[in-house]
């Protein structure tokens, strides 16, 4: 920069070590200059008297511009199609109509298009005469990159919902068409359900997919509201449908043996990612004298339960929710029938007399005000009321502004003989007289599992905080195990097992981390995760593995340090004809750790197991050519043992009654309905692996 350039402004901002002489001060400024990331270039006068550009501005750019006058220049780098816009700019700049221009441009390099900011300033005289030009530049290209890959994954998504509405108005189409009156209304439901769960498995696997990617924070807010928004109609489109059949008469309950504790734990591991969210305890309690095993419509059951956890988690902003099970006071209906309590407590904001007065409306709800906080259709509790109702019992609520809610329902269910699992006869075997060091915050949570431990013949030394458990530690006193909560206040648990062992003089203790689903256990930690909310069945097993003792495990624990190598090995094929739905479902499982095949109908499965042998093979259930359910009965036929053939997982957009029956009937294993969820898909596949391997074992 010439001795002209110190026209730019005044010095006085310079640093106060800086010469005082022009000359030094000179090369300060021009060292500051040239060292900004952001590109600057200064112009005397309108016409270009004087000229100086900064090192950033020639590199961003792409432009030596020694000599040159650069403003007036700087079209000549632009892509053809922005020259005129940055023209017009500088041409208003000179008659005076603005006194600043933000533009954002494309830079032509080669083949090459960079994005650029440029901010052009004009000062001037009080005659209004231009004295000086300024124009900064920075690189936005990045930017730019991240906008158009948030407008393809939107356009996508309206892509998606032309479909749902496609679907709507096909559906609407066929119920106003003669041949409507030979169909069931069941039929239609179920064609209902399938035509808009097949796009919203696609909305809702995708958004997930995208929010597992590096994202900038706006757009992460867009994709976020995708899923929230998919999964809000998902679960509208899920009351109608059940409603629809509910108030036709057209819901029919389901008989089958299965344990409650199963049903609970069941239900609370579909909550478990939102209460992580909101950072809130989910527990439940099962009082003595309750029945193991019941009789009746697990899957509604599981609903109701659902519906009322989830309501309970929307109003709770902290603290926890609990669910107890207990025989109803004079539970003994008839000879092996028992009515049974259920409640789901929390600690939310709880609800106003006149808010009760409206709970169990169709389509009602406690702020019925179209500016709402919370949202809804209203209808998740009208339903689980008359579901209720239909098991023989009731539901009512209790509630206190400011103290929470308690939610009550009962039911009647046939008791069948079964003990619980663990079975406490062989948990006293194999635990009983071990000492245990027991860290949990949740006093609920610390109290459930005392006793339950308890009952296996253990001796907990039940303690809420790190401090309480290194001071039990210091005394000297002899533990066999510790079980500690991997989130307490003010610390974690894998901090605390770092500092467990350095207490003790004899062999290392054996460490229990109660973690979120997923969780491994860091480096330099030798400690064995159990996931909450915690099953007594994981926990059992757990404890009895730690001990080097042989259980009556019925789904074994895969150690987290074999589980990749294991999950590597897993052969998988995918039937699906759907071509949304198949990216979704292949990026879920590779998320998860899993390579798989895919092919596009029942045919294309039976060519692929006569090539290669698979573990577990994915069926939707409708497919053109051949079905998911016509695969499975012909693979059946072709290996009538069980062991001979792949595991069989059915995926169905139509999650109605009986569906399920369908797909066992079939001879699949197991059934998952869409949208596909990545815990679900997991859990599906982990089952799966566990019954592969026991097989193994006994062969």
């Amino acid at each position: 920069m010439n001795s002209d350039a110190t026209a730019c402004g005044p010095t006085g901002w310079l640093p106060p070590y800086a010469p005082a002489e022009p000359a030094g001060r000179e090369a300060v400024l021009n060292s500051i200059l040239h060292a900004l990331p952001i590109g600057v270039c200064w112009q005397r006068g309108a016409d270009g008297e004087n000229c100086w550009c900064n090192e950033s501005f020639s590199r961003l750019t792409n432009r030596d511009w020694t000599g040159m006058t650069a403003i007036d220049s700087l079209a000549e780098t632009l892509h053809p199609e922005d020259q005129p816009a940055y023209g017009a700019a500088l041409t208003q700049l000179r008659v005076g109509a603005t006194e600043q221009c933000d533009l954002e441009l494309r830079c032509q390099v080669g083949d090459e298009i960079w994005w650029r900011r440029f901010l052009l300033q004009a000062n001037r005289s009080p005659e209004g005469r231009i004295t000086d030009l300024l124009l900064t530049v920075t690189d936005i290209s990045e930017r730019k990159q991240h906008q158009e890959e948030m407008r393809a994954a939107l356009a996508g998504a309206e892509a998606l919902n032309e479909q749902i509405e496609l679907a709507i108005g096909r559906a609407q189409e066929a119920a106003v068409d003669a041949n409507l009156a030979s169909l069931s209304k069941s039929q239609f439901l179920a064609t209902m359900s399938h035509e808009i769960r097949t796009p919203m498995n696609g909305i809702i696997g995708m958004t997930d997919l995208l929010l597992e990617t590096p994202l900038n924070r706006e757009q992460r807010d867009f994709a976020d509201t995708i899923r929230v928004s998919g999964e809000a109609l998902l679960t509208i489109i899920n009351d109608i449908l059940d409603f629809s059949k509910i108030e036709s008469g057209k819901l029919e309950l389901e008989e089958a043996d299965f344990f409650l504790r199963d049903c609970v734990e069941g239900a609370l591991d579909l909550m478990a990612a939102r209460a992580r969210e909101k950072q809130l305890d989910v527990l439940y309690e099962i009082a003595d004298g309750t029945p193991a095993m019941v009789r009746g419509d697990v899957t509604r059951l599981r609903q109701i339960l659902l519906n009322l956890v989830g309501n309970a988690l929307k109003f709770t902003p902290k603290g926890e929710v609990v669910v107890r099970i207990e025989p109803e006071v004079g539970g003994i209906v008839a000879p092996g029938l028992m009515g049974f309590h259920v409640s789901v407590r929390d600690t939310g904001i709880g609800i106003t007399p006149e808010g009760q007065s409206r709970l169990f409306q169709s389509f009602s709800q406690v702020d019925a005000s179209t500016t709402r906080k919370y949202g809804g259709t209203g209808l998740g509790l009208a339903i689980s009321k008359k579901l209720a109702e239909l098991m023989g019992g009731r539901m009512w609520v209790e509630s206190e502004v400011g103290q929470g809610s308690i939610f009550h329902f009962t039911v009647t269910l046939a008791t069948r003989p079964g003990s619980a699992r663990p079975n406490v006869a062989v948990a006293r075997a194999l635990l009983s007289g071990r000492r245990v060091l027991l860290v949990e915050d949740n006093d609920t949570s610390r109290r459930n599992l005392a006793e339950l431990i308890s009952r296996w013949g253990m001796e907990p030394l039940a303690v809420g905080s790190e401090e309480e458990a290194l001071a039990a530690l210091k005394t000297g006193r002899n533990f066999d195990i510790a079980i500690l909560d991997a989130q307490l206040p003010g610390t974690d648990g894998v901090q605390l097992a770092r500092q467990v062992n350095q207490h003790r003089s004899g062999p290392p203790l054996p460490l229990l981390l109660l973690a979120a689903p997923g969780q491994r256990v860091p480096e330099g930690v030798t400690a064995t995760c159990v996931a909450k909310p915690l099953k007594a069945v994981a926990l059992f097993e757990a404890l009895a593995a730690a001990f080097g003792r042989p259980s009556e495990a019925t789904v074994p624990i895969m150690p987290v340090a074999k589980a990749s190598a294991t999950v590597q090995t897993t052969k998988l094929l995918l039937a699906e004809d759907n071509l949304v739905n198949q990216k979704v479902a292949v990026n879920l499982l590779k998320n998860i750790g899993y390579q798989t095949e895919v092919v596009a109908n029942g045919l294309e499965v039976l060519a692929a197991v006569e090539r290669q042998t698979y573990d577990i093979i994915f069926l939707d259930m409708q497919m053109p050519e051949m079905d998911g359910l016509e695969a499975a009965r012909r693979l059946v036929e072709l290996y009538p043992r069980p062991e001979q053939r792949p595991w069989m997982i059915a995926l169905t957009a139509n999650a109605m009654q009986g569906d399920r029956e369908l797909c066992l009937d079939a001879g699949m294993d197991d059934y998952i309905t869409k949208p596909i969820k990545k815990v679900e898909l997991a859990t599906a596949i982990e089952r799966g692996r566990a019954v592969i391997a026991g097989r193994t074992v006994m062969s």
